[in-house]
């Protein structure tokens, strides 16, 4: 195996959702590349019908939205980015009518939480927050949906391969048809 490929499959492996953070802030640079990384990621029909606010430790708003946690690792970690769509600018599917934007902000944020991941930062997406708290938190315009919060930083465990229990192949494969 090519060993950038063999790399590339190693960060998979390592990348876990984590809740605990070291106190220690981000480089500059890091999160310019993890900012790159969202405007790059791929979108249907390229519509990119996303927002990504990011929220440091230092930002005034931040006591307020720590108050949306329900774990107090969050709290600490260095950044947060609230991911956010935008459906009217987003592709529908003619066939049924479905909205792509959540699609589109989970595709750049999991890009973004592997890229996170090479860099040796630790994130977790959380979903288990209340979305119009956070819109008046973070002055959200109406029209604009919260799909999660992400917390960024660095582990304070270090982001190793372990097991875990996951379904197995023949579960979730299919061949041919169902």
């Amino acid at each position: 195996m090519d060993e950038n490929v063999k790399i590339f499959y190693e960060i998979f492996e390592r990348r876990k959702s984590i809740r605990e953070f070291e106190d220690r802030e981000i480089e500059k640079e890091k999160i310019d590349r993890l900012i790159r990384i969202l405007q790059r990621a791929q979108s249907a029909a390229n519509r990119q019908p996303w927002h990504f606010i990011f929220i440091d430790r230092k930002d005034k708003e931040r006591e307020k939205l720590n108050e949306v946690f329900t774990k107090e690792g969050f709290k600490n970690a260095p950044l947060v980015i609230a991911a956010c769509a935008e459906p009217k600018n987003a592709w529908v599917r003619k066939a049924d009518n479905k909205n792509y934007a959540w699609v589109d902000v989970s595709i750049a944020i999991t890009e973004m939480i592997s890229a996170a991941t090479a860099e040796g930062l630790g994130t977790c997406w959380i979903a288990a927050i209340d979305p119009e708290m956070v819109k008046g938190i973070l002055g959200i315009p109406v029209g604009i949906e919260i799909v999660g919060i992400i917390a960024v930083g660095y582990p304070k465990t270090p982001l190793e391969r372990e097991e875990k229990n996951r379904k197995k192949v023949e579960e979730i494969i299919h061949y041919g048809k169902w």
